[in-house]
């Protein structure tokens, strides 16, 4: 930025003659050295630590004061901007773009929230969580077939969250495409199931996949918030003897917090053996305590129930059909014990999206409540 303002003066001017000949000179100078006018120079770019740095450092100034000043705004979003803009790394540009997305959404400018959230899944077109907040976005917008496309993606780039079939689900109802609805509502049956059968099946007495494979399974089942999947969660929370799978299914049930499993938590409690199983089931119990959900199923409309139904049993027969024409597929694995306690017409989508999908890529999002496809 120049140290002069306004228009420029005439060349006849003999004021600005004489006014900018000592300027003129110095800047002559000053090239012939090799050197630039710091009042036009910019600052340097930011080196990767330094973009780091002043993210978490926007963070850390967010969390402490809440509501901000105008003032504080402008530095924050200038911050920001700086770190989307410069920084090296994809994640982290990523990252300060969703955050000034959300800093424009609470101040109710849509229009750079969207800009900025676009910004985001750009930088890290892979990752779902980008695409989770836009479609979230464009959905509260009602702009349903922007906001299906990006939910679409986000399903296609995590097929196993179960949150995401439920949310493309309810968009279709919203949107009025009652036949696209029954697609996502059987995926979702269908990975709920593979998730179940991850967690508890056996061959031949021994558990068929290892314990980090059935606590992420179980992991992944925290919006399966049904009365099916909470017997299953029980009966693998008894049988198994990991304390990293137990663990995680304590978590699970705080999590979906369902009246049902307080006594269930409350006895094993009282004789658990291991430090981090016994804290993960009392807090399961403080959070249900502190907010416990009814587990009583809505009535389902026949049409839409019929549909997930019969879609259902298409998709599971086409994997079926795809596994039998993989080279080395393992037909032992076929014949793995079915999974205990997902009871007989207990299963279909009853979880309860909680809130807004997170702005940070490197987070599983949360999503917004939204119709229960079982709610009459």
């Amino acid at each position: 930025m120049g140290l002069s303002t306004g228009c420029p003066s005439s060349p006849g001017d003999p004021q600005a003659s004489a006014g900018t000949a000592d300027s003129a000179g110095a800047k002559t100078k000053a090239a012939d050295a090799g050197t630039t006018d710091p009042a036009e120079a910019k600052p340097a770019p930011l080196t990767m630590e330094e973009a780091e740095a002043l993210y978490l450092g926007v963070k850390s100034r967010l969390e402490r004061e809440g509501a901000l000043t105008p003032e504080s705004f402008t530095k924050i979003s200038g911050d920001l901007q700086r770190v989307a803009n410069e920084a090296e790394d994809a994640h982290l540009r990523a990252n300060a773009s969703l955050l000034l997305g959300s800093l424009h959404d609470e101040k109710g400018d849509r229009r750079a929230a969207l800009s900025f959230y676009r910004q985001a899944k750009e930088l890290v077109p892979d990752d779902p969580s980008t695409h989770a907040v836009l479609a979230f976005t464009l959905a509260d917008l009602e702009r349903w077939d922007e906001a299906i496309t990006e939910q679409l993606a986000v399903v296609e780039l995590a097929p196993d969250d179960l949150t995401g079939w439920l949310l493309l689900g309810e968009m279709y109802i919203k949107a009025g495409k009652m036949d696209e609805a029954p697609n996502a509502y059987a995926a979702y049956e269908l990975r709920r199931h593979g998730l179940l059968e991850g967690l508890t099946a056996k061959l031949e007495g021994a558990y068929v996949k290892d314990p980090e494979h059935r606590a992420a399974c179980a992991e992944a089942l925290a919006p399966a918030a049904d009365n099916g999947t909470a017997l299953a969660l029980m009966y693998a929370f008894e049988s198994d003897p990991e304390a990293i799978v137990r663990a995680n299914l304590a978590a699970v049930m705080g999590e979906q917090r369902l009246v049902g499993y307080k006594e269930f938590l409350t006895k094993h409690v009282a004789t658990e053996q291991d430090a981090d199983v016994k804290e993960a089931l009392e807090w399961a119990i403080s959070e249900i305590e502190r907010d416990p959900v009814d587990t009583t199923p809505g009535a389902v409309p026949k049409d839409i129930q019929d549909a997930v139904t019969a879609r259902e049993k298409e998709l599971a027969a086409e994997a079926a059909e795809e596994a039998a024409g993989e080279p080395g597929a393992d037909a032992g694995e076929e014949a793995a014990e079915q999974p205990a306690g997902d009871a007989a017409g207990e299963s279909g989508p009853e979880a309860k999206p909680e809130s807004k999908p997170d702005s940070k890529p490197d987070s599983k999002p949360e999503s917004k409540p939204g119709a229960d496809p079982k709610a009459g």
